[in-house]
């Protein structure tokens, strides 16, 4: 009756009024349950003044509080909190959160799902489940953390999230699988967007044949059968099984001897090669010894597998054998034809295959593998025999070699070698009687053409150090020599004058035929690549002859655009049928057609006076004064550059065979060269000066040759360069030439090649390849130059 009244007394509009209604809201805030009650009355009078106030007052005191009985009055009078989170809490109460949820709202959700009243709780995971656009992106903003209440609602609405928000769904899902996780997943239907777990989204998703065709797909596939108790394992299990694609089976099974996790795999489901050879490999490298036995019992299959595989599968194979303990593992290494095999044998293996062959005191065979292999390899399988010794005279020795090069503990590296290598040899000097104006090797043996000063020329064989030929009878001083094969050489003559005639004389089985006449000198000569040379004349002619000599064709300079100057030099490059002519000018032309083939800049042909082609690309040019330039082609224009300077150039060479340029300089000194930089890489210093006349380098590139005016010619061996490499190459692989390159290197006497260090190594290494050879037929192919000094007259 009383509560009656104060509400009644509350509804006038006087100041008594106001008064009874200011004590009975301040009552009722102060949680006084009978004023409560009358503040609950007048939220229920909408003609009370204090209605809508009483309403808000009973939403906030409901929502702050939790009093049952302010529940049913926020029910009753539809009141609704004015304040987050409050509003919301009373909108979610009388079902209207819904049609009021603003997209900022999002930030009270949690608090909502973990609201003690349960109608509160299911209304705002009714709205998450139902929340779409702006709404459900800032929902998902707020869901940064995985298991809340939140997380698991959003799960369920069927509208995605956003691509970034999807890509970090994915990658918890791959670290830290759950079912609902993967069930929002599976029913949104939609892969990762980008990153690494893009592709596993891709196959987790059922996709196509064809897709799983593409390359990151088909890997991401063979990856998850790897990844154990994860989902995605089984997921991808089941699609290979469903797929009918051989090159899959074939690829997961490649991997699956390098990777463990794919052996399960294929073990259960009985998967394997196709091809035999690489079967037999997979069932020992896949632990499956029984499938091994039943289909390789002799190991042929294996040694097959063993000779085409790589370092690290060799040495793999060797493990698993070991473990197996029944297979012939000195079959399965070496295979039917050791020979062919070894040279693709490591280190290790050899001495592998040596202890198990000295294990088994099979001694002939492995005397045999010693004689075969590196002779660093042959040092340390020497010490595996046990008083064994071939029988025979010749073998003995060897064998004897051998165990005195071991017991000297020279160190089976390539080091002991002395460095830095020296660029060449001399091994002989021929003192001819009179000025020598010009040397030639002969492109198809050991013969060295020489022109005199006396109006002579001759041939001379280099193993014997003997004149084999020699021709007389010229007109003047023979200036120029080129020796074209099948004991024929072509000599030009010079002079001092300009008027005077000259000739070229082609000279073959002691005959001479004169094959062109001209005024003034030869002054260059070069050889075509095929039996043919061409000339340069002192009266601005190039002539060119095919391999017999005849006929000559004689071409003006000035129709190759270098107007009435004539050449000084002419170089040429066989293999790309280049022809480089200097003078005044620098002219590169094709040797058949004589056109151009690329512009020269104007200045680049100044007094040049010697060329050689290093590559079709790069033309090296020098002055007589020392300047060294080198033009390089780039389309159809060479770019000229200055390199560097020599003290006097007098010699330039650069042969396909010797792969660098090499300069000789006034006083005598040999300079080699890098092809690109032209920097200086050796040298070889003579430390005798004198006047050279000229430097040759064989077509080969072994030998070499520089001439002085003194009457010398001194004759270097290049080919010592290769000992490091044929030290270090199986005994097998090497041929008769290799005997002559190993003789050269141990008659010289002036370098450290037969020091305490690199003498021994190269000892037993000729005599390995002496004995190898002793019955070979074609011993001659290991050429020897004759060494010392020599004197010859012509």
């Amino acid at each position: 009756m009383i509560a009656r009244d104060r509400a009644a007394a509350s509804a006038g509009r006087g100041p008594l009024a106001r008064w009874t209604g200011w004590r009975l809201f301040a009552a009722a805030e102060r949680g006084n349950t009978a004023a409560r009650k009358d503040v609950a009355r007048i939220a229920a009078m909408p003609e009370h003044r204090s209605c809508e106030r009483a309403r808000e007052a009973v939403a906030v005191w409901w929502a702050r509080d939790r009093d049952p009985f302010l529940r049913q009055a926020v029910l009753d009078t539809r009141a609704i909190a004015p304040e987050a989170p409050g509003r919301l809490m009373t909108l979610a109460l009388l079902g209207r959160l819904a049609a009021e949820w603003e997209p900022e709202d999002a930030q009270w959700a949690p608090a909502l799902l973990a609201d003690d009243d349960p109608e509160v709780r299911e209304r705002t995971a009714a709205v998450c489940r139902e929340a779409s656009g702006a709404a459900l992106r800032e929902l998902w903003n707020v869901a940064t953390v995985p298991g809340t209440a939140l997380r698991d609602v959003l799960l369920a609405n069927d509208e995605p999230p956003s691509p970034i928000v999807l890509d970090a769904l994915w990658g918890e899902w791959m670290e830290r699988p759950s079912e609902p996780l993967w069930n929002a997943l599976a029913r949104w239907g939609r892969p990762a967007t980008g990153g690494k777990h893009e592709p596993f989204s891709v196959i987790a998703l059922k996709p196509s044949p064809a897709v799983l065709a593409v390359p990151r797909y088909r890997k991401a596939l063979i990856t998850a059968l790897t990844l154990g108790d994860h989902p995605l394992c089984g997921i991808a299990e089941q699609k290979v099984i469903g797929l009918t694609d051989p090159d899959l089976t074939e690829e997961i099974c490649a991997q699956a001897m390098e990777r463990p996790e794919l052996v399960y795999f294929c073990k259960k489901h009985r998967i394997a090669p196709k091809d035999q050879v690489k079967r037999a490999t997979f069932f020992l490298l896949t632990g499956q010894p029984e499938q091994h036995r039943a289909m390789d019992p002799d190991g042929a299959l294996l040694s097959l597998a063993y000779a085409s595989a790589s370092n690290a599968e060799r040495r793999r194979i060797q493990e698993f054998m070991l473990g197996a303990g029944e297979l012939d593992l000195v079959r399965v290494i070496v295979g039917d034809d050791r020979r062919s095999r070894i040279p693709a044998m490591s280190h290790e293996e050899l001495r592998y295959l040596g202890e198990q062959l000295a294990a088994r005191r099979e001694w002939d065979d492995l005397w045999a593998v010693v004689q075969d292999v590196p002779i660093t390899s042959g040092i340390e399988l020497i010490r595996l025999f046990d008083g064994w010794v071939p029988r025979d005279d010749d073998s003995r020795r060897l064998f004897e070699m051998y165990l005195e090069t071991g017991a000297s503990r020279v160190p089976a590296r390539i080091d002991v070698l002395p460095r830095p290598l020296p660029p060449m040899s001399r091994q002989a000097r021929f003192l001819f009687h009179g000025r020598v104006n010009d040397v030639s090797f002969a492109p198809d043996g050991p013969y060295l053409a020489v022109a005199g000063t006396n109006r002579v020329a001759g041939v001379f064989d280099l193993r014997t150090a003997e004149l084999v030929e020699r021709y007389g009878g010229f007109k003047a001083s023979v200036g120029r020599v080129l020796h074209t094969g099948n004991g024929a050489l072509i000599a030009g003559e010079r002079t001092n004058r300009v008027d005077r005639e000259c000739r070229v004389v082609r000279c073959v089985d002691g005959d001479t035929q004169t094959l062109h006449k001209t005024p003034g000198s030869i002054t260059s000569l070069a050889a075509d690549g095929s039996g043919g040379f061409v000339a340069a004349t002192r009266a601005g002619n190039l002539l060119l002859s095919g391999p017999g000599g005849e006929p000559v064709t004689s071409v003006p300079v000035r129709s190759l655009g270098m107007g009435s100057r004539w050449p000084r030099a002419v170089a040429v490059h066989p293999a790309s049928g280049l022809l480089a002519v200097l003078g005044r000018g620098l002219v590169v032309t094709d040797l058949t057609t004589l056109k151009p083939v690329a512009d020269v800049p104007a200045s680049a042909g100044f007094h040049k006076s010697q060329a050689a082609f290093v590559d079709a690309d790069s033309l090296l040019c020098a002055e007589p004064t020392g300047a060294l330039f080198l033009a390089k082609r780039h389309g159809e224009n060479f770019s000229m550059r200055v390199s560097s300077y020599f003290p006097r150039i007098v010699g330039l060479a650069a042969s396909p065979g010797l792969g660098e340029p090499v300069i000789l300089d006034g006083y005598g000194d040999l300079h080699i060269l890098d092809a690109e930089t032209l920097t200086e890489t050796s040298s070889y210093r003579t430390g005798e000066p004198q006047r050279p006349t000229g430097l040759t380098v064989s077509p080969s590139g072994e030998f070499l040759a520089v001439s002085d005016a003194a009457g010398h010619t001194d004759l270097f061996d290049l080919r010592i360069r290769e000992v490091p490499q044929i030290i270090q190459r199986p005994v097998v692989e090497l041929v008769p030439r290799h005997l002559g390159i190993l003789g050269a290197a141990l008659a010289d006497t002036a370098t450290t090649w037969t020091s305490r260090n690199g003498g021994p190594m190269l000892r037993l290494l000729h005599a390995c390849l002496e004995h190898r050879f002793r019955f070979d037929i074609e011993i001659g192919d290991a050429v020897r130059l004759t060494a010392g000094e020599h004197d010859i007259s012509l």
